[in-house]
């Protein structure tokens, strides 16, 4: 390229219909130029005050919109802060968390604590009433859990069950109601003690009911409910308090059903109804053996408390009459003969106080003629002579 063509401005074709006059003389004005320059810079000013217009226009809702977003982000701070206050109704424990991690127990009332994710109050309700079911030993294999069903025979692979002390199966379901103690140290090891504490009750409930059937034959299992129930109560709040002391409940209550494998039913039932025969009669005989022995008890009483008085009345009179005989034998050292006398007239006068008739005898053969003809006994009613 040429220096010529360097310095030449550039100049656009206007069509291919222009003629070599044209092209050589490009800067050359008509006699118009002047009125249509003038025209150009008016419609340039007038495009100028359009824009103008337009540009403030744009700022001053730019400026509206800005103090509108301005206004809802303050509107949102303030929600966002507020939303954080929590009421804790009564009868409901409450933890407050920060980034997950325990913080704090809230009491019922109106509670303050950051949005999450930054807090979080997680409420416990203490008074509910919640259960864990253990179907382990009761419900059947199946995608439906059924409770034992007759069959003609027992499969352990199938059919739940537990394995009694005495090498026998029965069919066993525990039930278990329990509320929280009002305490956070309870709340917290709920909540957050375990990984699913769902899952570590009912494992706990399981291991009770396994371990406290196999300490009872299958026959106590099921008739003597009550003492199984307290057993496996018992064992429960044992393994508990083992894995976390601090998980304490106000209340913890079983619910039991047992059933012996349904196709032995019958026998069962026949052993049953023996056993509680054999159970009244040894019943019945116990309260006879007592019967017994109180009656001897008091004829026994009652012969040791005649013995005891004679003794006492025989004991009496011989004190009386060695007093007598005491009190007397200076008088028979003194006249012996005097005494006899008067002692035989003492004697006579006892003999014969209530005597009808009196004999005086004397001599060596004395004889005797009675021909007075004795009176008549008078009968009773209804005596016969």
């Amino acid at each position: 390229m040429s220096d010529d063509e360097k310095q030449a401005p550039d100049v656009e074709p206007q069509g291919d219909d222009m003629s070599d006059d044209e092209k050589q003389a490009p800067n050359v004005e008509t006699p118009n130029a002047e009125e249509n320059t003038r025209e150009i810079d008016h419609s340039h000013g007038q495009t100028e005050v359009i824009d103008d217009a337009r540009t403030r226009a744009l700022a001053e809702a730019l400026q509206s919109s800005f103090i509108i977003i301005r206004v809802i982000m303050v509107i949102l701070a303030v929600v966002f802060i507020f939303s954080g206050i929590t009421t804790v109704e009564t009868g409901t424990n409450a933890l407050k968390l920060r980034f997950g991690k325990f913080i704090e127990p809230l009491k019922p009332g109106l509670r303050f604590a950051w949005p999450y994710p930054i807090n979080e109050i997680v409420e416990i309700k203490i008074a509910e009433d919640r259960e864990i079911v253990s179907g382990i030993g009761w419900f059947t294999d199946e995608e439906e859990p059924l409770p034992p069903q007759p069959s003609p025979s027992f499969d352990p692979e199938y059919d739940g069950y537990t394995v009694t002390g005495d090498g026998n199966t029965i069919h066993v379901k525990a039930t278990m109601n329990f509320s929280l103690a009002e305490d956070s140290g309870a709340i917290k090891a709920y909540e957050f003690g375990f990984s699913s504490v769902t899952d570590f009750l009912n494992s706990s409930l399981d291991n009770a009911v396994f371990h406290e059937s196999a300490r009872r034959s299958a026959f106590d299992a099921t008739t003597d409910t009550t003492s199984f129930k307290a057993d496996i109560q018992n064992r429960v709040r044992k393994v508990i308090e083992r894995n976390n002391p601090e998980l304490k409940f106000k209340e913890l209550k079983i619910a039991l059903e047992t059933l012996v494998p349904l196709e032995v039913q019958p026998a069962v039932d026949a052993y049953g109804t023996v056993e509680q025969d054999s159970q009244k009669k040894v019943g019945e005989a116990g309260k006879t053996g007592k019967t017994v022995v109180v009656k001897a008890k008091g004829q026994a009483k009652l012969i040791e408390e005649g013995g005891s008085t004679a003794s006492t009345k025989l004991r009496t009179s011989i004190q009386a009459e060695a007093k007598s005989f005491k009190d007397q034998l200076p008088h028979y050292e003194s006249n012996p003969e005097l005494f006899e006398q008067r002692l035989v007239s003492e004697a006579m006068q006892q003999i014969l106080t209530n005597a009808v008739d009196v004999f005086y005898l004397s001599g060596r053969q004395p004889r005797i003629w009675l021909n007075r003809t004795p009176e008549k006994r008078k009968l009773k009613e209804g005596e016969t002579p």
